[in-house]
């Protein structure tokens, strides 16, 4: 890939969406041989949490901090691929959760080493120390509220 050079944005979510999309390139091209990309292999990280009960569409939303029609783009493909089912909650038939199927678990297992090669290989680019540190402050990030 080139690396081109451009004026340094003043903008913070400018620049945190280039860096996005920069680090998003790496995780796919070593989750692609799964046939997953960043996106999907973080879904199926999500789901794979172990909680009692699998998340509702809102909840999953929450947890990824994205919007309810990302999501559904999102999911589409692990849904047509049978990685992923909707399946009505017990209390309330309206409400759909959203469950890894053993297909999906298979899946996110296989993919787990590719995404560690990744992660090896944004270390390596940046550094172990500043990826933590940039992890750590990412993270505390995605608290903020909107308002």
């Amino acid at each position: 890939m080139t690396n081109h050079t451009s004026s340094q944005s003043p903008c913070y979510c400018a620049v945190l969406r280039k860096a996005a999309r920069r680090v998003s390139l790496i995780y796919d091209t070593h989750l692609r041989a799964t046939g997953l990309k960043t996106t999907q292999f973080s879904l199926l990280a999500e789901l794979s949490r172990g909680r009692p009960t699998p998340p509702t569409m809102n909840e999953l939303s929450e947890y990824l901090v994205m919007d309810r029609s990302t999501l559904g783009h999102n999911l589409r493909p692990l849904l047509r691929r049978g990685l992923v089912v909707l399946q009505p909650d017990a209390d309330d038939g309206r409400t759909r959760r959203v469950t890894l199927t053993a297909k999906g678990a298979a899946k996110f297992s296989e993919a787990k080493q590719f995404w560690r090669k990744a992660q090896l290989s944004y270390e390596n680019a940046v550094g172990k120390s500043v990826a933590v540190t940039l992890r750590n402050a990412l993270h505390d990030l995605t608290r903020l509220d909107a308002s």
